[in-house]
């Protein structure tokens, strides 16, 4: 499946494509939430949105891509919120800490198909290996750290595509584990996270 675009498509058959993806999304979407992500089957979605099964593959292959089709686009539609959120942050550290809020939020709202994204993610991780690709947070995470460098609060010893990266499959692990543990809060394991990345794992001497 081709990533959403930012800009509407132009081309009278890219609309085409585009419109087509949409509908069947959206009905997909309305079966999901009906009688849940498991009990829908992909013949069932071509039938209800009435495109053909060839068509419904072409556009999503699987019905993980439905999902991270709709997760792309809730990312655009939410994008000046978390940016304007994050420019309002007081320092660096609590913009990551709000931008972090707001995607855990999200997650907890829409937990029962975070793990089918995820999955299709790393699925495609050999097709697409760009961690920065569709992910709304990582170009956030290179933007901030690029600027905590040029301000002096971040350290130049690794570079902040790297650092972005490293900051990346910590995010990858917390979430992981909040799909593995029922009870675990993936706010709290999101600010563990981000402790660990600004502080170190180091124990500090304690000031006398």
């Amino acid at each position: 499946m081709s990533p959403i675009p930012n800009a509407a498509p132009t081309g009278r058959r890219e609309r085409k494509l585009a419109q087509t993806a949409r509908h069947i999304a959206e009905r997909a979407w309305e079966l999901f939430e009906q009688f849940g992500y498991e009990q829908v089957s992909m013949e069932v979605i071509a039938n209800v949105a009435d495109v053909a099964r060839g068509t419904l593959y072409k556009h999503f292959p699987t019905k993980e891509a439905l999902v991270a089709y709709r997760f792309q686009q809730d990312q655009v539609q939410g994008r000046p919120a978390v940016q304007e959120a994050a420019s309002k942050a007081p320092n660096i550290v609590e913009a990551f800490h709000c931008v972090l809020r707001m995607e855990a939020t999200y997650a907890e709202r829409n937990r029962t198909y975070v793990g089918p994204y995820v999955f299709y993610r790393l699925s495609s991780a050999q097709q697409s290996p760009d961690p920065f690709e569709n992910d709304d947070f990582a170009v956030l995470a290179l933007q901030l750290i690029r600027q905590g460098q040029d301000d002096g609060v971040i350290s130049t010893e690794m570079n902040a595509h790297s650092l972005a990266e490293n900051l990346i499959f910590l995010r990858l692990g917390a979430m992981l584990r909040w799909l593995r543990e029922p009870g675990a809060v993936l706010v709290d394991l999101y600010a563990g996270m981000l402790n660990v990345f600004f502080q170190g794992a180091l124990r500090r001497p304690q000031p006398e």
